[in-house]
């Protein structure tokens, strides 16, 4: 019996408007299962905000340092953190097979060192919430943390979360577009939607800036800052600029686990690179780096793990986070034949494959969970 006959409610042919890690994550997991799925970027596929991003998978540490406590959707959000990291665990392997790059996953586990009695405060308040999310968290000493991470600067203690990781995410869009195109599935690069293409009140498909439309059954939005005329507000998300940082640390030992400081984080990726970041500048578009905040980078890279010190500086870059009105994401039918996948924010490459798996219980092809609800864009408390 073939996928297509399987998933009879879904649609035939599916555009998909986004060629980062959500929409090809989607577009992946819908040729999985038999639809003929069309990506259009507007650039180059995984050169925008996945190229830019540090490629974590740090469940644990956004859940217990990152995410709002008091937040209505805090305990779905832990959740469904923890859901897309267990199936990042699957979708690497089966990935990694269809495609020739390294995906470079690596599940070591990060590390949130205390340097300050501020910053162990901080630790004491991610404890507790660890056990409130079910989060599997380690607190150790800061001897003990010397002899676990040597390369790290004299810490007062941390907390170490061992189910988290990272992946390689300047491969990660190559190797998505190739199990895209494995499964029959196109990923068309340098095509900027300008419109959504409405039939009677239906979305069926989109008008891109030369003019041309393209048919659809169906259409998901996977835009993340990007925008266009007549996008449902809500949909517009606000973008968060985030500058980095990458370092030449050939021959430098280097930290085991991602370090997720909460100053600074480190992550050491093939090749000898270790890069630094972020900042976090709400509602800033422009693209560019600034010496200040690069600056600022560096030291508090320097001072997490002082065998930096003297290092140059090789590259640095910015990238914009999108943001939706209540930071969760928005995932789900917005109006007929049109169905978003957006509002990542802090953990797109995290969250692709639980979006994905979100999506497709919206468009029918498995039953709807609780989490398909939480993250609806008909969610109580969503606003434009």
């Amino acid at each position: 019996m073939s996928a297509r006959s399987l998933t009879q409610n879904l649609a035939e042919h599916i555009v998909i408007v986004g060629g980062g890690a959500i929409g090809l994550a989607s577009a992946w997991a819908l040729c999985e299962k038999g639809v003929r799925v069309t990506v259009l970027e507007a650039g180059k596929s995984g050169e925008g905000a996945l190229w830019a991003s540090g490629g974590m998978l740090a469940a644990g540490f956004e859940a217990c340092f990152e995410l709002d406590p008091a937040h209505p959707l805090a305990d779905a959000y832990a959740q469904f953190l923890s859901q897309s990291l267990r199936l990042w665990r699957d979708w690497a392997p089966v990935l990694q097979v269809l495609s020739g790059p390294a995906l470079g996953e690596d599940f070591q586990g990060s590390v949130t060192p205390a340097f300050t009695p501020a910053e162990e405060d901080r630790i004491d308040r991610a404890e507790a919430l660890a056990k409130r999310f079910g989060v599997q968290a380690a607190r150790v000493s800061g001897d003990e943390l010397a002899h676990l991470e040597p390369a790290l600067a004299k810490a007062r203690g941390a907390l170490i979360f061992s189910h988290d990781g990272q992946l390689d995410n300047r491969a990660l869009g190559g190797v998505l577009s190739d199990a895209v195109r494995s499964r029959g599935g196109e990923v068309v690069e340098q095509r900027r939607v300008a419109a959504l293409d409405r039939v009677a009140g239906q979305v069926r498909g989109v008008v891109l800036e030369t003019g041309e439309r393209l048919a659809a059954d169906a259409v998901i939005l996977a835009t993340g800052a990007e925008r266009f005329a007549d996008m449902p507000a809500f949909a517009q998300m606000t973008p968060v600029k985030g500058q980095m940082i990458r370092f030449d640390a050939s021959g430098l030992a280097t930290p085991k686990r991602v370090v997720r400081g909460l100053s600074i984080y480190l992550a050491a990726k093939s090749g000898g690179r270790l890069i630094a970041g972020a900042s976090s500048e709400p509602g800033e578009w422009a693209l560019e780096t600034d010496p200040d905040t690069l600056e600022r980078l560096n030291s508090a890279a320097c001072a997490a793990m002082p065998t930096l010190a003297g290092r140059p500086v090789v590259e640095s870059w910015a990238g914009l986070r999108p943001c939706s009105s209540d930071a969760m994401p928005i995932i789900g039918e917005a109006e007929s034949g049109l169905y978003l996948a957006l509002g990542a924010y802090r953990n797109g490459v995290l969250t692709a494959p639980g979006m994905a798996e979100l999506l497709l219980q919206a468009l029918g092809a498995h039953p709807t969970t609780d989490l398909a609800h939480a993250f609806s864009p008909a969610r109580l408390g969503l606003k434009a």
